[in-house]
């Protein structure tokens, strides 16, 4: 009679939940890039609204920077995109 261990080797089951980790894996990474462009996103959207603000009051891109406590740069380049 052949003895077989109680905790035989199912290389088939073994492998399927190797892919679901994986894929699970690769869900959850996708879940937190795609929150984390939104939430880049919308401060972008934010921020292009309160240049606007800003300019309606006649603020120049230096005082709109200075006030938001931001890049000039990034304030010249939101605006650049507001002109668009």
């Amino acid at each position: 009679a052949k003895q077989v261990s109680i905790y035989e080797y199912d290389e088939e089951k073994h492998m399927r939940q190797e892919r679901e980790a994986s894929w699970e894996e690769g869900r959850l990474s996708g879940i937190k890039e795609g929150e984390e462009r939104g939430r880049l996103s919308g401060r972008m959207e934010l921020l292009k609204e309160q240049i606007q603000k800003k300019l309606s009051k006649g603020l120049s891109l230096f005082e709109i920077a200075e006030d938001l406590e931001e890049d000039e740069t990034l304030i010249a380049e939101l605006f650049q995109k507001i002109q668009e």
